[in-house]
């Protein structure tokens, strides 16, 4: 009709008025164009504006974990701000792929980035009346998702959209439907500091991302649309109805049947907890990694950057090693009596301290000989019941006889934060258990365990636990020696004219100090003096005399450049109280150190780092040995050989029973504020200081070999009996062939008598078969008049004589 009547209304207008017509509607038809135009180009150059090339993505770099490893190659920590892992589209499996596309994007595989389809459905979703009061659906492609979440901002605006859609058509042309996925798993957050699926099935079921069973993997695929809302630990039940959501949308795009569908609906979340790591596990080991790497190479590189940092860890002997400390610890505190609570959740303002979750708790389930942290409940005469972790627990008054109480509601009430130790678990009802009380020891402790042939570290223990102190006692605490430091100055002897079975004679002695000019009278630690006594008896009983007596003889300046040759590198004066060890040192210096006597003299500098390459594999640091000779392999077998009589007969005697050629000397300070043991066996030198960080006493008259000693041998059982297993695994017999130290050229071994130092005679009673620099042997044979010098020779009680 308008058509009709624009032709009747032209007819009656003259041919100079129809020219008018039609110019003014070519203009306005111009105009119209070229207003549609501005329009068009305006929105296409506001959308490029500023907007990022899919280029980028080949060199995109997002922030990825990095990985410490132990010597085995097994990852035993990672440091990260944002924790990612990126795997590929290969390692991601098929039924996690089938659920994140039945959820995200049914027809990605169809369309070219962007799907009017898939819009359409979310909006016919979104008007269902059921659907109104929940999440709206999107209608966003995967592409679109991934554009969104590499290159742009959240804010919801038309051009932002744009924007999503140019980029996604971008992508789409650059990428393969493959590789889009693979980017879309690695690269979105899914809570909790996690990014990508790999990282999360860490998290959330402790598996890599390949392992992913149906229902953990329509959890992860859940949690993709909103991990601030979809939280298996903040919003379980939440979290639960979406995994489901997952199942049926699986069901509907027919990756599912039904009845698989419900069968897996009925399962629980199943997640791990939170926070399931201890925080303890190798702390202080893994601080001097995290201090060297962020100084070598920046914070960037080590919280972002994805570095692989291969070091020398045993995790086995880290275990040990941390489990002989807190024993010994706990043991020794107990004798020092119960210690008021400091901390009580009520009266922190917790009202229900049932409900109460410690950062401490690292798993759910307490394991039997576990010692963790508990909340008291209820607190009566003869039982208390307390909270650990998911469990209920009872204790009673059997076995608190060391907090010199009879009844527990003298010492605890509801809502004291304590330590107990797991003795029994009810098998029937599981979340219940038994328990005994304990405390945290106010002791302290450190320990080290260092390869001699390379310098490897492979325990490190700074505390008893790094949550209460950072401080690092292994390798910064300078404390006094004792008597762990005469193997170095015996060393010296050994190469200034003294043999094995050089006599000295031990009685009171007053030296004078030749550079105050007092008198210095040193006791011996059993307040006894023995006479003439061997170099060898000196050292395995730890006799002061004897060692200030040597120190006098060869100098104490030639006993302290002994020191300094064996890397103590702390202030140390040529005075002859160097023989008790009154300087200080750290327990790093000593062990390494000590290291250079089954080393055939060699002492090799400690490191704990192997290798750090970057997230491509390029090496960008590796270890290079460090090593100097220290002293003959002629000395360090002399010396290695008189430290195995320490063990055998002297302060060390409680490891004799150690199936292991093995050698060490003990180590106490004045007023038992120190107590040390320094051992080695031929493949493996380990060290254990104890004490107060405050120069205080121990305990009465806790030495090297009462506080220390236990810790080392402890930590020996355990690295023998792995030893033992692995030799029957590899179809060795029951017990390894012993280990041997190395016996050099030119040593000679002689029978002698141990006491006299003299050649073995029938009428001896101390015959021992010593070692000694060829042409350096005694000359004579021992005589009835020689025994008769020695005043304990004819000891009654022979066999206590060689225990003591």
């Amino acid at each position: 009709m308008a058509k009709i009547s624009l032709k009747i209304k032209l007819r009656h207008l003259t041919p100079e008025e129809k020219k008018r017509r039609w110019r003014r509607i070519g203009l306005a038809v111009f105009y119209l164009a070229a207003a549609f135009l501005g329009v068009f180009f305006g929105a296409y150059f506001a959308i490029r504006q500023n907007l990022p090339s899919v280029s980028d993505l080949e060199t995109f770099k997002p922030y990825i974990i990095s990985s410490v490893y132990a010597e085995g190659g097994e990852v035993v920590k990672e440091f990260a701000i944002n924790r990612r892992v990126e795997v590929p589209y290969a390692k991601i499996p098929d039924v996690l792929k089938k659920a994140i596309l039945a959820t995200e994007d049914p027809r990605f595989f169809k369309h070219g980035g962007i799907d009017l389809r898939g819009i359409l459905r979310a909006v016919r979703e979104n008007l269902r009346p059921g659907k109104r009061n929940g999440r709206p659906q999107g209608g966003s492609t995967i592409t679109q998702q991934l554009a969104t979440s590499l290159f742009l901002s959240r804010e919801v605006t038309l051009r932002r959209k744009l924007k999503e859609a140019f980029l996604s058509l971008q992508i789409e042309k650059r990428y393969s439907k493959e590789k889009i996925l693979e980017m879309y798993c690695n690269q979105f957050y899914l809570g909790h500091g996690v990014y990508g699926v790999e990282t999360a099935s860490q998290q959330f079921f402790g598996k890599s991302v390949s392992d992913l069973n149906l229902e953990e993997a329509a959890l992860i695929t859940g949690i993709f649309r909103g991990p601030s809302i979809y939280s298996p630990y903040n919003a379980p039940e939440l979290t639960l109805r979406r995994r489901n959501h997952v199942l049926n949308r699986m069901v509907e795009e027919g990756y599912l049947t039904r009845a698989q569908a419900d069968e897996t609906a009925k399962k629980p979340l199943g997640v791990l907890p939170l926070k399931r790591t201890s925080s303890d596990f190798g702390a202080y080991y893994f601080e001097e990694v995290r201090k060297y790497v962020e100084k070598t190479y920046g914070s960037d590189a080590l919280y972002r950057q994805g570095l692989k940092i291969y070091t020398t860890l045993n995790p086995a002997y880290q275990k040990y090693a941390e489990q002989a400390v807190s024993a010994r610890l706990r043991i020794i505190d107990k004798q020092l009596g119960w210690r008021p609570v400091k901390r009580n959740m009520l009266a922190e303002g917790r009202p229900k301290p049932e409900e109460v979750w410690l950062e401490s708790w690292a798993t759910t389930t307490p394991d039997v000989g576990e010692i963790a942290e508990a909340i008291v409940l209820t607190a009566a005469k003869d039982e208390a019941v307390v909270k650990m972790k998911k469990y209920t627990g009872r204790i009673t008054n059997k076995g608190i006889a060391w907090t010199k109480v009879k009844a527990l509601d003298q010492i605890l009430k509801p809502g004291d934060l304590i330590q107990v130790k797991v003795t029994a678990l009810d098998k029937d009802n599981k979340p219940l258990f038994e328990g005994s009380l304990d405390q945290e020891p106010a002791l302290q402790g450190a320990f080290l365990a260092i390869e001699p042939q390379t310098g490897k570290i492979k325990a490190m223990v700074g505390g008893l636990s790094f949550r209460s102190s950072e401080f690092n006692r292994a390798v910064q605490a300078l404390r006094q020696a004792g008597s762990a430091i005469k193997p170095f100055l015996y060393t010296a002897a050994l190469e200034n004219g003294f043999t094995p079975a050089t006599r000295i004679s031990d009685e009171p002695t007053n030296f004078v100090d030749k550079w105050s000019g007092k008198i210095w009278a040193p006791p011996n630690y059993d307040g006894k003096h023995k006479g003439a006594v061997t170099l060898r008896i000196g050292l395995e009983e730890s006799r002061n005399v004897v060692t200030a007596k040597i120190v006098e003889s060869i100098s104490p300046q030639v006993g302290v450049d002994y020191c300094r040759k064996f890397g103590l590198t702390s202030t140390i004066y040529p005075y002859l109280s160097l023989s008790l060890g009154s300087f200080e040192v750290t327990l790093m210096e000593m062990v390494s150190g000590f290291s250079a006597f089954p080393n055939k003299g060699i002492r090799v500098k400690p490191y704990v780092i192997t290798r750090i390459e970057d997230k491509d594999g390029n090496v960008l640091e590796e270890s290079k040995v460090e090593a100097v000779q220290v002293v003959s392999p002629q000395t360090a077998f002399l010396m290695t050989n008189l430290l195995r009589g320490v063990i055998q007969r002297g302060t060390a005697a409680a490891a004799a029973s150690l199936e292991k050629p093995l050698a060490g000397k003990t180590g106490t300070t004045n007023d038992f504020t120190d107590a040390w043991f320094i051992g080695f066996s031929p493949s493996l030198c380990a060290g254990v200081w104890v004490g107060n960080d405050q120069k205080v006493e121990i305990a009465d008259k806790h030495s090297g070999a009462v506080a220390a000693l236990p810790v080392w041998i402890d930590f020996f059982k355990n690295v023998i009996e792995d030893e033992k297993k692995r030799s029957q695994a590899e179809g060795g017999p029951p017990i390894p062939v012993m280990e041997q130290f190395d016996v050099p050229s030119n040593i000679s071994f002689i029978d002698i008598d141990r006491k006299t130092g003299f050649l073995a005679t029938p009428t001896c009673l101390w015959p021992l078969r010593e070692a000694f620099l060829a042409g350096t042997e005694p000359n004579r044979f021992c005589t009835i008049e020689d025994h008769m010098m020695i005043l304990d020779y004819y000891s009654v009680d022979k066999a206590k004589e060689e225990r003591d």
